[in-house]
């Protein structure tokens, strides 16, 4: 999640107005400080659950926590489970251009009037009863309320930051996921990877499920024994890649593969039935039939083919938007991604490389902001690695969205490095120049340091809307 610097309001100053018209409601969810990270946030969330009716408990909830990667496993596993027959909701932490992307059901996002009527209700609830509420706690209960008037099966919620105070840690998930722990908000959480681990590991319950796509062996261990000491149901880790088209494979197979994982635990574990497609068989058994599947039942598979997973993602893998977002339309093409810390850099710039090597970059670019807890020495070594692959120039400009490490201290020190930097203080005057040295037709360049700066690229094509 990316937090917001500008000035914020106190909800309570505000009147009771059951008719806010959509433009209203989201100016007032932008005058409100966008988040808190303390016991505070947890016991508003579980005073606005009662005052609604306690809906958090009529509803199977999955949280998924991580440094990164929480969004596309989320998006990964509501198609494995609407493969499977589920209705699906999804609540993001965060969006690009408007609020309504964070409420999703059945792939489209809440329509405007649904948002406006949604929001208005827990916006004065929380007036009504002097309830403090930020505009994440806000859009976390007004999803959970939309989602219960639609009769969702399952919600999968993502958390914001870390687990322990994130507002979405008052309910009781049935399934706690957490996809990677790396360093991230180290002025809420700190630095140490496993005190940040212990951290997110608070959203886990008692005889709920918990899964990770966690891959260091050695804090897997730890955080084994912390699930466990829970009392909750420990689930083996991510190690396979899901069956996903080349280049995505290598850089969100094993995401895929946790979404895979959330879905059959869901069915498997919590509905408690069986699933040939999760399982991944080619030729379902029947309940009681020994041995080899009969000739009929092989010609009738090649008749009427068993959905699996092994061929499900050649059909149904589609990447969120400022993930990996590749405009070959746009000359030269555009390469969009909300990478904000150096877990998700690495990633992206891997898949920099498969492309080249894919089919060779003519001239490549980089707008980069780089948020004030990443560590600039590291990033600027990502940066040299990347660029003995794949020769470029780095654009640096300040984030809009997050605190950023200043330009033109990037530039002295990325001198200091032998990387090609310099400093913008204008997105649009970074991106104009960046155009002139990358190849209209063969080049690539890149834009990326968090969600906001993708949203800035969106803006500056006069983009209001995803």
């Amino acid at each position: 999640m990316n937090m917001p610097t500008q000035s914020t309001s106190n909800i309570n100053k505000m009147g009771i107005n059951k008719g806010r018209n959509y433009n209203q409601v989201i100016s007032l969810l932008d005058s409100l400080r966008p988040y808190d990270y303390d016991v505070n946030a947890i016991k508003r969330m579980k005073k606005l659950d009662s005052l609604l009716g306690n809906i958090s408990s009529n509803l199977d909830i999955v949280l998924v926590g991580g440094s990164s990667g929480k969004s596309l496993a989320i998006s990964f596993a509501a198609r494995v489970l609407k493969a499977e027959s589920y209705n699906v909701g999804i609540a993001y932490s965060s969006h690009i251009l408007n609020y309504n992307e964070r409420i999703i059901i059945k792939d489209a996002q809440i329509n405007n009037k649904d948002f406006s009527d949604v929001l208005n209700n827990v916006i004065d609830i929380a007036i009504e009863n002097q309830i403090d509420a930020t505009s994440f706690e806000i859009m976390t209960m007004a999803s959970l309320a939309y989602f219960k008037s639609q009769n969702i099966d399952i919600v999968l919620l993502e958390v914001g930051i870390g687990g322990r105070y994130d507002a979405t840690n008052f309910c009781n998930p049935i399934i706690s996921v957490i996809t990677r722990v790396a360093q991230d908000h180290k002025d809420l959480l700190g630095s140490d990877i496993e005190q940040i681990a212990a951290d997110m590991l608070e959203i886990v319950r008692p005889n709920g499920w918990f899964v990770s796509g966690e891959q260091s062996k050695l804090l897997l261990q730890k955080m084994k024994t912390m699930v466990e000491a829970k009392n909750a149901n420990w689930s083996m880790p991510i190690r396979k890649l899901a069956n996903l088209p080349y280049i995505y494979e290598q850089l969100y197979g094993r995401t895929a593969s946790l979404g895979e994982r959330i879905a059959q635990i869901y069915v498997e574990n919590v509905k408690q039935k069986f699933s040939p497609f999760l399982k991944g068989n080619l030729l379902a058994t029947e309940k009681g039939q020994r041995g080899r599947p009969t000739l009929q039942a092989k010609r009738d598979a090649e008749l009427n083919p068993v959905k699996t997973l092994k061929n499900f993602w050649s059909d149904n893998f589609e990447l969120l938007k400022g993930r990996f977002e590749i405009l070959d339309k746009e000359k030269p093409t555009i390469l969009l991604d909300n990478a904000r810390n150096i877990d998700s850099l690495e990633n992206l710039f891997l898949g920099i490389r498969l492309l080249h090597y894919q089919k060779p970059i003519k001239g490549f670019a980089i707008i980069l902001g780089i948020n004030k807890d990443m560590d600039v020495q590291e990033t600027l070594k990502l940066i040299r690695y990347l660029n003995k692959k794949v020769s470029g120039h780095i654009f640096f400009v300040p984030l809009h969205d997050i605190k950023s490490h200043d330009v033109l201290e990037l530039e002295q020190k990325a001198k200091e490095l032998g990387v090609k930097g310099k400093a913008y203080t204008s997105f649009d005057v970074a991106f104009q120049a960046a155009t002139t040295v990358v190849d209209p037709r063969d080049g690539l360049l890149c834009i990326t340091g968090s969600t906001g700066i993708v949203k800035q690229y969106w803006n500056s094509r006069g983009i209001k809307k995803i």
